[in-house]
């Protein structure tokens, strides 16, 4: 009986031990609904719905999946299929997230019009009792208010029985209810017709993003500042009605306005790497805004965009008159014929116009690869004229997890590394220096980051692209690694020496 005893308790221990270590199954919460709350295009655009930035709200622990798509009523996110793709997908645990109003109430349109007390209310109950069926937690939002205000400056409410509608069904079947119908028609309420304006489309004016030319008279959809307004809104419903989801919000808030006015753009000419998505279709991918893989730059750009700056795409050889319009331009990773049939190399024209924009005060960032990974020849010919080289090495080869070969803890008292223990960098290529460049990481007799000041502008050189995705945010990385936080000093820091171009 000891004997049994005793191996039942190793055993208890083992299987405590197995669970402690094995990765906790995360909770996804589905958003539906139409474009207040879609994701919108990255590239210059000031257009932001609240679902593309909830995720920042969120520990590691909670995934935001946006699926509300531009246009969508209770009745078309359904008929054209966008229901079925979630509920495919639904498990025990998640949450479902549903907001619709804007579209419903178009008469002219029979493909979205659902009238508030009919069909808009049983299109509600059923998203409520099919999200249940497969033990998911559907969570009912009121829609966002329009911009409108009478002649003396009074809010008016354009959203007639539909809030009052969602109110119901969230009584009649005891779903959780977020009513940003109510609390943004306080805040709009409360900021009147002159301050409410930057919270929408209406504020942009022409010249300025050129996904918006002409600017936009818009009194529905969001700024970037205005989506952030509405996601905490749908943040404190959490907290208000004692959600679950509460204990995954984050303390901290990651906005801040310290880059109002500058832009970061990214190269899609020199590294321009394609595949076909699940449509077939073309895409760019690896080092891109868009590209939420391990291998994309989706991270960085939300960070940045979180410093206050705008991000902005350079799909064609740069001109100086385009790079006037950015504060930083990254150039990551130049293509090789291995990775692309006919790759763009660095040109001499095309160094002509990025050195002249640098000297005029841009700040230009240099992420290459190791070599095999990356074009050395042409590019060099742009990295020289600031006194860096790349060396078409490979240094810190590892195979698999060998996690510890990419390892660097010793580091200088820089800005990039406050607070940072170590940062992982595996098969990179080192610098060669020469004037005016200097050394702003070393390891050994190898110079690991650079940087030089040239003219009225400055330029910062890495041999690794060491903060895509997969190492930005740890899901393939060890949490002792910290390249996020390096990260996030290394661009408070380059943005600090970035001037306002809007």
């Amino acid at each position: 009986m000891k004997l049994f005893s005793r191996i039942t308790i190793v055993l208890l221990a083992a299987i405590i031990s197995i669970a402690w270590f094995l990765p906790q199954e995360k909770i996804t919460v589905y958003l539906i609904g139409d474009s207040t709350c879609a994701n919108k295009p990255l590239d210059d655009n000031p257009e932001r719905g609240w679902g593309q930035l909830f995720q920042n709200f969120f520990t590691s622990d909670v995934i935001i999946e946006n699926h509300a798509v531009n246009g969508r009523s209770t009745k078309s996110f359904r008929d054209q299929g966008l229901w079925q793709k979630v509920y495919d997908k639904l498990k025990p645990g998640d949450y479902v997230f549903i907001q619709f109003g804007h579209n419903d109430s178009k008469k002219t349109d029979t493909t979205r019009y659902a009238e508030a007390h009919t069909d808009y209310k049983k299109n509600l109950i059923r998203y409520i009792e099919e999200s249940r069926s497969k033990g998911a937690i559907p969570v009912l939002l009121t829609p966002v208010n329009r911009r409108k205000y009478d002649e003396k400056g009074n809010f008016i409410d354009q959203h007639a029985d539909y809030p009052v509608v969602v109110r119901e069904v969230s009584a009649e079947l005891y779903a959780p209810l977020i009513d940003v119908h109510k609390t943004s028609l306080e805040l709009f309420s409360k900021l009147g017709v002159e301050n409410s304006k930057k919270l929408f489309i209406m504020s942009v004016k022409p010249d300025v993003f050129k996904s918006l030319p002409k600017g936009r008279e818009d009194n529905t959809h969001f700024t970037r500042e205005g989506a952030i307004e509405v996601a905490k809104m749908v943040v404190e419903g959490i907290k208000t009605i004692s959600l679950p989801l509460e204990k995954y919000l984050k303390n901290d808030l990651p906005f801040s306005n310290v880059a109002d006015g500058k832009v970061v753009a990214l190269d899609y000419f020199f590294n321009h790497e394609l595949k076909k998505d699940k449509d077939g279709k073309e895409v760019q991918f690896h080092y891109t805004w868009e590209d939420k893989e391990n291998s994309g730059f989706y991270e960085l750009g939300n960070m940045i965009e979180n410093f206050g700056a705008g991000i902005y795409e350079v799909p064609a050889s740069p001109k100086y008159d385009e790079l006037k319009k950015v504060s930083m331009y990254i150039i990551v990773d130049p293509d090789t014929p291995k990775e692309t049939a006919s790759p763009n190399f660095m040109s001499d024209s095309a160094v002509v116009e990025i050195e002249k924009w640098v000297k005029d005060g841009g700040v230009l960032v240099l992420f290459t690869n190791d070599a095999g990974n990356c074009e050395f020849e042409n590019f060099n010919r742009l990295s020289e004229k600031f006194g860096i080289h790349f060396n078409e090495v490979s240094r810190n080869r590892l195979k698999g997890t060998e996690f510890y070969k990419g390892k660097f803890d010793k580091f200088p008292g820089h800005p990039i590394f406050k607070g940072v223990n170590s940062v992982y960098l595996k098969e990179i290529s080192t610098i060669k220096l020469s004037s005016p460049a200097e050394a702003v990481f070393t390891d050994g007799e190898d110079v690991i980051m650079a940087g030089s000041k040239v003219g009225d502008g400055f330029v910062f050189a890495v041999g690794d692209p060491w903060i895509y995705n997969e190492y930005y945010d740890n899901r393939k990385l060890p949490v002792e690694f910290e390249n996020y936080k390096a990260a996030k000093n290394l661009f408070a820091w380059l943005l600090e020496k970035s001037k306002r171009v809007r």
